[in-house]
């Protein structure tokens, strides 16, 4: 007897088991949490803009108050309101600086890697590789007083740029990183710049010293250009969000420094003589930029 009432009870809990389990709340799964590391490759596209100067300067054997060669040396009276165009290699003072702001598109793509530190720390490093059509130019024309009227020009471009940085980041949520970069920095840029006569009086200038011109009038007397590949640094930081498990948007700021870049001025036919001019361009640029990542 005492068997058949187990086997009863046994019985009905099999048959009510399925809608009683029905009826108890769901324990919900939890959500995993972003996981940052891993290789990852994408492109990106903004704005680069440089406010730059173009300084000119000149033979220190010359005297630049006067107007007057000394020894090695000769003075180029520019009617720039600037006093005097010195020509030579050992001059530190400019003594005509025109400013020239350059601007332009910026594209390319990076490839990178994220460790991902505990809940909150991301490092990693990336590498970028960008196309780049960031240029600008100045023109200045003085004006008429009856003497020797000259203009100066000069043009400065970015062709092309990449990086190779650090990155270390802070986790704002999961999905959101605040990260700052930094590294090495290197690139492609031309310069170039003229000095005319836009007048019909020519310049004669340091007949009889070593350095020397001959410039007749609505003449470019001296011009030179330079394409160079330059190394420095850059730094900056930016947002970057996941999307999806494997897609990431980014908004970043880079600021890039590669030196300077010199162009020498040299005397253009029909103008005759060996005087020159140094011109000293600066070639620092700062970049705005949206990018898209694809995590492998």
């Amino acid at each position: 007897m005492r068997r058949l009432i187990v086997a009863a009870v046994v019985a009905s809990g099999m048959m009510l088991s399925p809608a009683a389990a029905a009826d108890l709340p769901v324990k919900a799964k939890p959500v995993p949490v972003y996981d940052w590391t891993g290789w990852y490759g994408g492109v990106n596209a903004g704005y680069g803009w440089q406010d730059e100067s173009a300084a000119y300067t000149g033979d220190s054997l010359a005297d630049p108050v006067t107007g007057v060669g000394r020894g090695a040396g000769t003075v180029f009276t520019d009617n720039l309101a600037i006093g005097s165009l010195q020509a030579g290699p050992e001059a530190t003072n400019p003594t005509y600086r025109q400013s020239l702001r350059a601007s332009g598109f910026t594209g390319g793509g990076q490839i990178g890697y994220n460790w991902q530190i505990e809940r909150k720390w991301v490092a990693g490093f990336e590498a970028d590789l960008q196309y780049a059509n960031i240029k600008g130019d100045a023109l200045f024309k003085a004006p008429d007083e009856g003497g020797v009227t000259l203009s100066a020009a000069s043009s400065h471009q970015l062709d092309w740029y990449g990086t190779l940085r650090g990155r270390i980041g802070y986790l704002l949520n999961d999905r959101l990183l605040a990260f700052g970069t930094g590294g090495l920095a290197y690139g492609g840029t031309k310069a170039q710049a003229a000095i005319s006569i836009i007048g019909p009086m020519g310049w004669n200038v340091g007949a009889g010293f070593v350095t020397s011109i001959i410039c007749p009038g609505f003449t470019t007397c001296l011009a030179g250009s330079s394409s160079q590949t330059s190394v420095g640094w850059t730094a900056g930081g930016g947002l970057e969000y996941a999307v999806l498990p494997n897609v990431t948007i980014k908004a970043e700021y880079l600021h890039i420094d590669l030196g300077d870049q010199n162009v020498k001025l040299t005397v253009q036919s029909p103008a005759t003589g060996n005087g020159f001019v140094n011109v000293k361009f600066s070639n620092a640029y700062d970049i705005v930029r949206m990018g898209m990542n694809l995590r492998f």
